[in-house]
């Protein structure tokens, strides 16, 4: 039996991140050290303005969610191993990072975990605020339909895949698509920049490649992003799944 789904709106500001909030840092003889707090959230602006009070030089580095197996407490508890293998010191949620030693550990939790930016957070809340259910997890994709036309697909990096190029193939900047990325993290890439993906699939009828290493849910969020990129209106696009 096939069900027809759309998403709900939700509050991004209550999303749950596992962030990382530099608190403090110090330039000594060329050789940098970061203070970063690592910790979980269910609302990211809330914690940013508690750590503001006592230190107006914070900055919030990074911030990933959960994947979709994954609770709040196991990531933040991931994240931390993570960070104990790079950092220089660690003394409860804060770790002491020198030089490049933080790039590397953020790019070794991208693998894990998916990066995102207040930026996304912002994308994601305009495009469910069209929409009326929002969970997508649990269910496999069994039709898509986008701009009037229905395609069959097995999987969401297919419904991924299928939408976003069935928008291009109408327009002339292929290109702009390239803009819809990440803080730390690139979701469409041109021919021969492919390795920058985890899990890059190439869009039919086109130079360009497409991150498929995303949940149901952001799968359907980044064919909302890419039809919005270039104009289309949201209701042109209807999923139907099958509970799995």
């Amino acid at each position: 039996m096939l069900n027809l789904k759309r998403s709900f709106p939700q509050d991004l500001s209550m999303r749950e991140v596992v962030y990382a909030i530099r608190i403090s840092h110090l330039e000594y003889s060329g050789l940098k050290i970061m203070d970063i707090k690592i910790g979980k959230s269910t609302d990211i602006e809330n914690t940013l303005r508690q750590y503001s009070r006592g230190n107006r030089d914070i900055e919030l580095l990074d911030m990933w969610t959960p994947n979709p197996d994954k609770t709040l407490s196991t990531a933040e508890r991931g994240v931390h191993a993570v960070a104990e293998r790079y950092a220089y010191d660690k003394q409860s949620e804060k770790f002491v990072f020198l030089q490049g030693a933080y790039q590397e550990f953020a790019e070794t939790v991208n693998m894990l975990l998916r990066n995102v930016s207040r930026e996304d957070l912002a994308a994601e809340s305009t495009s469910s605020e069209f929409t009326d259910v929002d969970d997508y997890t649990g269910t496999t994709p069994s039709v898509i339909k986008i701009l009037g036309e229905m395609h069959d697909v097995d999987s969401w990096a297919d419904a991924l895949t299928v939408g976003v190029a069935t928008i291009l193939r109408d327009v002339d900047d292929h290109e702009r698509i390239t803009e819809i990325d990440g803080r730390t993290r690139s979701y469409f890439v041109e021919e021969g920049r492919q390795s920058d993906l985890f899990k890059p699939r190439q869009i039919p009828d086109t130079n360009l490649y497409v991150e498929t290493n995303f949940s149901a849910n952001d799968c359907v969020r980044k064919v909302e992003q890419a039809m919005a990129k270039y104009g289309y209106d949201r209701a042109e696009l209807e999923i139907f799944t099958e509970e799995v």
